[in-house]
């Protein structure tokens, strides 16, 4: 970099490019997830779809319309919590809008796609990817009949839709719907996630502690006077030192007391006080998530520095498939965006709903992800 060595080149480095550098790397990713969805609103199968699972869905709870609001939350829960105005019955709106954050929206992609090829082999990226998906649709499914036999009650009003006709979409159209969605994805690349980005750069660097910089400048300063070591022995003891007192700096700090105040809650998941940061950030967006973990992990001294996000992970001895694992599901579950809570806010009406909603996701994503993990330490 053209910076000099300081607070501005660790800002931009550290902060900016770890974070939303590690977020856009999966953008090709995101664009094939919202080429899909471009093509099914585009032909006319998603009204005609909504039709066929009527009686499905009425055996769960649900109603042929909620069909839509869920695959729009494959792509992003704001639209889909405002797709379910749809639904004139206020019980089946309410238990659709409670089930469509457990729909994998496109920001816990680039979660997926990181612990995925961090932790397991190749072979097996697709399949497991696919099956997180499906546990999605599956929790999402129980919780909806729960709820439509216990808290929302009451019968669903009949299916009326006109059904359009079916139509061979141009490409034209589907890049230009596809673009649209990603646009929106690189907005927020430029907003939201940037400010967090540095925001948990912030955190993550102050305060600093001088005893700690005092004590290991005095240990590589002994270092490099010891006569009989060569100048290879010499670098390698300073970068050892250099990334302890980076490590506990990053302990001190901010985002190190705040993960460590949580990490009781989350040691059970085999999640430690890093995760808990990350998890923490993700309340703003789960694609901050990703960055957040790049921007610790930027300023954690760790040895590889010019290995990728997924390959620091793996080597990192605290970490194995079963906290993958366990850390997807709970991404997967946990409360999505605050833009998208505050919709569903918006959409409910009632904040004792939406405090039920936060409640719900977040004790169906500790149980869960505590289950995953461990029942996956018993076969990995």
């Amino acid at each position: 970099l053209l910076l000099p060595a300081g607070v501005l080149r660790s800002a931009v480095v550290d902060g900016v490019i770890a974070g939303v550098g590690g977020v856009l790397g999966f953008m090709p990713n995101i664009l094939i997830l919202f080429l899909g969805l471009s093509f099914l609103e585009s032909t006319g199968y998603m009204a005609r779809a909504a039709f066929v699972v009527d009686r499905a869905f009425h055996k769960i709870g649900l109603h042929g319309k909620s069909f839509i609001p869920m695959v729009t939350g494959f792509g992003c829960s704001v639209p889909a919590f405002m797709a379910c105005r749809a639904l004139k019955n206020r019980g089946d709106k309410l238990a659709t809008m409670m089930v469509i954050p457990f729909m994998s929206c496109g920001a816990k992609l680039p979660v997926y796609v990181l612990l995925i090829s961090a932790f397991f082999p190749a072979a097996m990226a697709g399949n497991l990817l696919f099956a997180v998906y499906l546990f999605g649709i599956l929790v999402a499914v129980l919780s909806a009949k729960l709820f439509k036999s216990t808290i929302f009650k009451g019968n669903s009003e009949p299916f009326v839709m006109e059904l359009p006709v079916y139509r061979a979409p141009t490409l034209r159209s589907i890049l230009m719907q596809m673009w649209l969605k990603a646009w929106m994805y690189l907005k927020r690349a430029g907003t939201i996630i940037l400010t967090i980005s540095l925001i948990v750069w912030v955190i993550s660097n102050y305060p600093v502690s001088n005893k700690l910089n005092l004590e290991y400048e005095a240990k590589i300063a002994t270092v490099k006077q010891e006569i009989n070591s060569t100048a290879e022995i010499k670098k390698q003891a300073t970068t050892v030192f250099e990334n302890e007192l980076a490590a506990k700096q990053l302990e001190y700090s901010f985002a190190g007391r705040t993960g460590k105040a949580i990490e009781p809650l989350i040691r059970p998941l085999g999640f430690d006080w890093r995760l808990g940061v990350a998890l923490v950030a993700g309340f703003a967006a789960k694609e901050v998530v990703v960055a957040t973990m790049g921007t610790i992990y930027a300023l954690d001294g760790v040895d590889k520095k010019n290995a990728s996000l997924a390959e620091r992970l793996s080597s990192d001895p605290a970490y194995n498939p079963a906290v993958a694992l366990a850390l997807i599901v709970f991404v997967l579950l946990y409360v999505p965006c605050l833009s998208a809570t505050s919709v569903f806010h918006q959409e409910a009406g009632e904040l004792k709903i939406t405090l039920f909603y936060i409640f719900y996701s977040m004790t169906a994503a500790w149980v869960l992800s505590f289950a995953v993990y461990q029942t996956s330490k018993l076969f990995l």
